[in-house]
């Protein structure tokens, strides 16, 4: 499975600096695991501005997307999955590296940090 984040998301308060310590302290572990890669996008403007999406795949069915919207959006339209597929490989290619990325996660937890 591969989660990308935009910086921004590391830095915007949800409920409280210690939830977002907890948070972001998970996310890094979690990170750890081999069946698991997160990246940050730790750049102004990328492809994945668009909005967050999901694209699920099984075997023998077709793919489905999710896009996140005031409606949630789904679809198995050939053409529209695979332009996703190309726009979040950009966004994957502007992303840091597992490492970096994680580092930067590690960070911004500890800035979140309350004593």
């Amino acid at each position: 499975m591969f989660v990308v984040l935009d910086e921004a998301v590391l830095h915007r308060l949800i409920g409280s600096p210690a939830v977002m310590h907890d948070a972001l302290s998970h996310v890094a572990e979690v990170s750890m695991r081999p069946s698991l890669v997160v990246q940050v996008v730790a750049k102004g403007a990328h492809a994945g501005l668009g909005g967050a999406f999901d694209i699920a795949s099984a075997d023998g069915a077709p793919d489905c997307l999710r896009r996140d919207g005031v409606e949630d959006q789904t679809t198995e339209d050939r053409s529209l999955v695979r332009k996703t597929r190309v726009a979040f490989n950009r966004v994957r290619g502007d992303a840091l590296p597992r490492d970096a990325s994680r580092d930067l996660i590690l960070k911004a937890a500890e800035q979140w940090k309350t004593t």
